[in-house]
């Protein structure tokens, strides 16, 4: 394997494995929900969802389709510590998933219209949660245990922060918390180390924290 750290603070690590002809990535932030502020409580998790709704390069819908096309799959979560996104494709494609990352790093647009859209989505998501009875358990239980630490909020967050929560309050949560210094990104699978620390390089290294 081998370890790369560029200027602008970005770690990667590159597995080579061979055996069959597909390349995992995950790109990881350092940041979830513990790192809201008060009153902006499933901020994270609903950023989450806006890094597929539209960069300066790729449309609302296209990295998805793309994705798609290309025959692979994508996803992502939001946890306590921690944001990722993960793309699995054939070891003739792969790239594309780190040139969508690097659009997304820090060229999301937060559309408004998105945005309202998609906080409805994100309210309906948390409706459905508090129907059941497990996830209530769950989060009366991490409600206890955290009594005075950021864990006390539910990842997905409260209501009433997520109907208040603005379009600005999302991009200044973006660009405190995403960039290449907040970043960790692993590949495995089908590559060549040394083509495939170039292309990191070149696609992330230009990248300001």
């Amino acid at each position: 394997h081998r370890e790369v750290v560029l200027d602008n603070g970005m770690k990667a690590v590159l597995v080579e494995r061979r055996g069959l002809p597909v390349v995992a990535t995950a790109l990881f932030y350092r940041v979830g929900s513990r790192d809201e502020r008060t009153g902006e409580s499933g901020v994270a998790h609903f950023l989450e969802h806006m890094m597929f709704k539209g960069t300066e390069r790729y449309a609302k819908g296209e990295i998805d389709l793309i994705t798609s096309k290309l025959g692979g799959s994508n996803n992502a979560f939001t946890d306590h510590d921690a944001t990722g996104y993960h793309f699995a494709l054939a070891s003739d494609r792969w790239e594309t998933a780190l040139e969508i990352e690097a659009s997304r790093m820090r060229d999301c647009l937060l559309d408004p219209a998105e945005f309202t859209a998609e906080k409805q989505v994100v309210i309906e998501e948390l409706s459905m949660g508090l129907d059941d009875p497990w996830n209530m358990l769950w989060q009366s239980t991490e409600a206890l245990a955290y009594d005075v630490h950021p864990y006390h909020r539910p990842i997905i967050g409260y209501r009433e922060d997520l109907e208040r929560l603005s379009v600005d309050g999302m991009r200044a949560f973006y660009r405190r918390h995403y960039g290449p210094n907040r970043a960790f990104l692993a590949v495995v699978g089908d590559i060549d180390l040394k083509a495939a620390e170039k292309r990191v390089r070149a696609l992330f290294g230009g990248l300001t924290p």
